[in-house]
């Protein structure tokens, strides 16, 4: 069964990296649905969800990547979320971290840092306890 993922980017050449670079893959097949801004994603979430994992840039040009991450986690807390951004700082790791997001990705997106991130997130079987919250 394929992986589904949502890859959100205002930047076309980066949404057909990441796609090109998933559909490579040998061992897994991936579903690739790609958003171009924050609105866009949201509305892909409801409507073409669930996802396994959710690829998302900041600085998208409606909402950035913060807020959608945390309308995201308000309708999913179990959804892997990766930030892919040119934003480096530790303050904005920091600042993923608090809205939400499981792990971050510094452009110029590595191959191998991407691949490594899509299989962890993508295999690891996530407690569905909504009871609790989440994780």
């Amino acid at each position: 069964m394929a992986k589904r993922i949502l890859v959100v980017d205002d930047h076309p050449p980066t949404r057909t990296f990441v796609r090109t670079m998933l559909e490579a893959e040998k061992g897994e097949t991936y579903e690739v649905v790609e958003a171009q801004n924050g609105a866009e994603c949201l509305k892909a979430f409801d409507a073409k969800g669930p996802f396994d994992l959710v690829i998302l840039d900041v600085g998208l040009p409606d909402l950035d990547g913060y807020a959608v991450c945390k309308a995201l986690r308000s309708v999913d807390r179990q959804v892997p979320i990766v930030f892919v951004t040119a934003r480096g700082e530790m303050s904005d790791f920091s600042k993923g971290r608090e809205s939400g997001s499981d792990s971050y990705i510094v452009k110029p997106i590595a191959r191998a840092a991407l691949r490594s991130m899509v299989l962890l997130f993508t295999s690891v079987e996530r407690k569905k306890d909504k009871a609790k919250g989440g994780s």
